[in-house]
């Protein structure tokens, strides 16, 4: 909460008409967003490109930025909706297998603090085959998990950023595992053999 406060606080500089502490949010967020562009997309210079289409199109609508909301979900709804209509279209499925996998197998630091059994559970997978689990999501339940486990955000900023309820996003959540644990479930049994029987 504090942090929301301070980012409307900044906003409203900005607004006002202080331009240089736009880069306080720059700063706060431009990891977490090219982390989530990243996973998009697959590739780090189209990550790098989207992070700065996103920010100048944050600036340039900041004035329409409601400071009762979170920042962080205001800029992550920007930043899906251009992924999806500019730069959509460039990443491969391939690009995108390899791009979870590699952020699958690496935890964020701030995100280490913050484990709970959501995160526990896509961590403990083996990041080659997490890679190809998440690839195979419908796009309704990829977004919540690439904003939940890649952008760092909550339920409720997924939630606002995907304009979804909060109980939408945890069943959408909640969903997406079981998908991926069922696909390594199918993954694990052996071909023409059934578990458990001799």
């Amino acid at each position: 909460m504090e942090t929301e406060n301070q980012d409307a606080f900044v906003a409203q500089r900005v607004i006002a008409g202080d331009t240089e502490a736009f880069r306080v949010l720059v700063d706060r967020y431009s990891d977490q967003l090219f982390r989530f562009c990243r996973a998009r997309l697959g590739d780090d210079a189209d990550a790098e490109d989207a992070v700065q289409d996103v920010f100048v199109r944050a600036f340039r609508s900041v004035r329409s930025y409601d400071p009762s909301r979170s920042w962080a979900s205001w800029l992550f709804t920007i930043a899906a909706n251009r992924v999806k209509s500019r730069y959509a279209a460039r990443a491969s499925t391939q690009a995108l297998v390899e791009r979870t996998a590699r952020e699958a197998s690496v935890v964020d630091e701030a995100l280490e603090a913050q484990y709970d059994p959501e995160r526990i559970t896509m961590d403990a997978m083996a990041g080659d085959q997490v890679r190809a689990a998440v690839a195979t999501l419908a796009p309704s339940y990829r977004a919540p998990v690439e904003l939940y486990y890649f952008a760092g955000l909550d339920v409720a900023g997924v939630a606002e950023a995907l304009s979804l309820g909060e109980e939408a996003v945890k069943t959408r959540l909640f969903r997406a595992r079981k998908e991926i644990l069922a696909w390594f479930d199918k993954k694990e049994q052996p071909t023409g053999s059934r578990r458990g029987r001799h």
